[in-house]
């Protein structure tokens, strides 16, 4: 299949819930491709118009295009692993029965089919989908988001009076005005989308507003540590001894890695440990480790947010992000909280500084040797869903729900890095926080490369052609660079 790296067209309608096992709606909905109309069953998950499309007719659809492609099932990671293979679907392998899968008096038959995490591969890219996968009698097929699939895929469509409209010779494409109508941006509390190294915003919504940010805090605590063992404090070569305090936390239920009292292990993988997985004991015990009290290090954290020119709105409790009761008769629940432009503000400041932390956060999963071999996961599922992000942290809590920081390193027409970073605040759930986020950062990519090539936004946020031999010039080598990876 062929790839576009430079984004030109999106379609932004979707809403979308967690529950493992909901009510779908069977239904057939129509497309128009480059003039000719075709069927595409879907299911209708949960909320009309959340709507989930067949790969197998997808590919039948796409069958006579640069974008065909063949669907094959199969198991990876421990999870369902659907790959989108170069080729063309046969007559004989799409069967497609409308009348079995539609009967005419069961239009509103509802069906259960479960919807998980599954891998669905395009182009040597495992992305990480919620989907729906089916297995009946003589059929077998894999329904996934049709936002995330046009996204995934690089496909121009649009959708109007319940016709899909494709064009599979132009890329996927957005501009600010789709992105506030979509409401998108009323998927999360606040959100955001920007260059940190210039510091020039593309996109916000409720910047300003403090939020909870859970485990995203812990950003501001590597940047303390980071900052002691440049000032000689603490060393790299460190070895960790975790307190009672920390054990006890890891045998909670927001522990991550289970730790014993006195247990010893290498700081780098303690680190490791506090970013990949988002360890809550591991922030813990490197505060300690600093400041031999855990309430020393929120101190300097705070002031740090001073030093770097956070808002007052800024509050730092723990080095973990987990709520905490204060000691009062009348207590309740405090919260880690600073704006999404604080954080903002923030990445750039570590980015800038301590521009290896990607080297951290970009890591999928790894064994960490002194922590008994542990195995950690990244949370953050845009390192699959937008090739070449490199973090940087999740968070959740009840009160913060789900949030992630993320960023993606972009050249500009001098060879230098910047970093393009999102930010989603408050979003119901993962997945609607990882499809927020995959918006907001393809986004900020389209924007990034349109302000290198000096290319100025008209009202509507849409970009206009090169016009002149420099602006061509610059087109060309934009693209290229882009492609190469």
């Amino acid at each position: 299949m062929k790839r576009y790296c430079f984004i030109t067209s999106i379609i932004l309608f979707m809403m979308l819930s967690l529950n493992v096992y909901a009510a779908q709606t069977k239904e057939i909905l129509k497309v128009n491709i480059e003039g000719e109309e075709k069927d595409l069953r879907i299911l209708n998950q949960e909320y009309e118009n959340n709507v989930y499309i067949s790969l197998t007719d997808m590919s039948y659809i796409l069958k006579d295009t640069e974008k065909a492609f063949v669907v094959e099932f199969g198991s990876k990671d421990g999870m369902s692993y659907v790959e989108l293979k170069d080729g063309v679907i046969s007559e004989e392998d799409y069967a497609f029965d409308k009348e079995s899968f539609l009967p005419e008096e069961e239009k509103d038959e509802k069906v259960n089919y479960a919807r998980k995490r599954n891998l669905i591969g395009i182009d040597g890219n495992d992305y990480s989908f919620y989907s729906i996968i089916v297995n009946e009698k003589e059929y077998k097929d894999c329904y996934v988001n049709l936002g995330e699939f046009a996204l995934a895929m690089d496909i121009d469509m649009s959708i109007k009076d319940n016709v899909v409209y494709i064009n599979p010779k132009s890329e996927f494409n957005f501009n600010k005005n789709n992105i506030i109508e979509s409401g998108i941006a009323d998927m999360a509390d606040s959100c955001m989308v920007g260059d940190v190294t210039t510091g020039n915003i593309f996109f916000s919504s409720n910047a300003d507003e403090a939020v909870a940010i859970a485990s995203t805090t812990k950003l501001m605590t590597y940047l303390v540590i980071k900052d002691a063992m440049s000032e000689g404090k603490i060393s790299e070569n460190d070895t960790i001894v975790f307190s009672k305090k920390a054990s006890d936390l890891s045998k909670t239920s927001n522990g991550v890695v289970n730790v014993e009292e006195g247990q010893r292990a290498d700081i780098r993988d303690v680190i490791d440990a506090m970013l990949i997985c988002s360890s809550n004991e591991c922030a813990l015990a490197l505060a300690e480790h600093l400041c031999s009290n855990e309430e020393d290090f929120v101190e300097l954290m705070n002031r740090k947010a001073i030093a770097i020119g956070l808002s007052q709105h800024t509050e730092f409790n723990n080095p973990h992000g987990l709520p905490v009761y204060k000691e009062d008769v009348l207590t309740i629940k405090h919260q880690n909280r600073l704006s999404a432009n604080d954080m903002f503000k923030l990445s750039g400041y570590i980015l800038d500084r301590y521009p290896e932390i990607t080297e951290i956060t970009s890591v999928k999963k790894t064994r960490l040797a002194s922590l008994n071999n542990f195995e950690a996961k990244n949370t953050n599922t845009l390192l699959s869903n937008v090739p070449g992000t490199v973090g940087l942290k999740t968070g959740t809590t009840d009160k913060a729900q789900s949030c992630l920081v993320s960023a993606y390193p972009m050249k500009d027409m001098g060879g230098n890095t910047h970093y393009v970073v999102a930010i989603v605040y408050g979003a119901e759930n993962v997945q609607t926080q990882g499809y927020a986020s995959m918006v907001l950062m393809r986004y900020g990519i389209q924007k990034f490369n349109a302000t290198q090539l000096g290319i100025m936004p008209g009202s509507e946020d849409e970009f206009t052609v090169p016009k002149t031999f420099d602006e061509l010039a610059g087109a060309v080598i934009n693209a290229a660079r882009r492609n190469i990876k």
